[in-house]
């Protein structure tokens, strides 16, 4: 059977005009006496436009799985703090009745400790990723060598820094307590400015419309493509 040259879906020939889950136009070209290589050449250069936008479209989706996920379990954390909350409010009250005069200090120590303690929790891996360069990266504001060593780190857990780039398949495989340590990583240290989750909500805003996304981040400036190296590190 032959294939959308899109997605590679199976269809049957003649009885379909657009496939099933690309939407690609499958209805034959006309015949022509003559075809020219500009036409041709146009031609293909479609077809490899439609074929890149397909694995951003596939990619992404991969994305939206994962930061469901991690999404899941922010919601999770935020309830068991908020029960560990109530547990240690509720050990500070008895600890009062009990003798509340020789335990006043004491209690009061322990309450400025844990106020003092950070929301996120310490930088932790489930393939023993080493952090410590990123975070320092992040901590003096180096955002685009940052974002050069977060990839290195994808690469590296993904076990693809010889071809250097990843596959929707090695998006879905990495691990979710490493993403939400880099993505938690991100936003503390700019402020709730970058981040995974943060471009997440633009994309969400948006409706998933890849070319206002770049327009919102600074990707896109007055329907000109910006490359890496021309972005400025505000736009990371």
């Amino acid at each position: 059977m032959p294939e959308c040259p899109v997605c590679c879906t199976e269809y049957i020939a003649e009885s379909v005009e657009f496939c099933s889950t690309c939407g690609w136009d499958l209805t034959p070209y006309p015949q022509r006496s003559r075809v020219t290589k500009a036409y041709l050449k146009q031609e293909q250069n479609r077809l490899n436009w439609a074929r890149q936008m397909w694995e951003f479209a596939s990619t992404q989706q991969s994305w939206e799985t994962k930061f469901d996920k991690l999404q899941e379990q922010l919601q999770q954390g935020a309830i068991e703090r908020s029960y560990l909350q109530s547990q240690l409010e509720w050990v500070l009250y008895r600890l009062e009745q009990l003798n509340p005069e020789s335990i006043a200090n004491t209690l009061q120590r322990i309450e400025e400790k844990i106020g003092a303690m950070p929301d996120s929790s310490p930088a932790i891996s489930e393939v023993g990723m080493d952090y410590r360069q990123l975070t320092k990266q992040l901590e003096t504001g180096k955002w685009r060598k940052a974002d050069e060593h977060t990839w290195e780190i994808l690469l590296q857990i993904s076990l693809r820094e010889e071809e250097g780039w990843l596959t929707a398949a090695d998006i879905d495989s990495l691990p979710c307590t490493d993403l939400r340590t880099i993505d938690r990583l991100w936003q503390q240290y700019s402020n709730g400015r970058f981040g995974w989750s943060i471009q997440q909500q633009i994309w969400e805003s948006v409706a998933g419309n890849y070319t206002e996304l770049c327009d919102r981040v600074g990707w896109r400036v007055k329907d000109n493509w910006k490359y890496y190296d021309e972005l400025p590190s505000t736009q990371m």
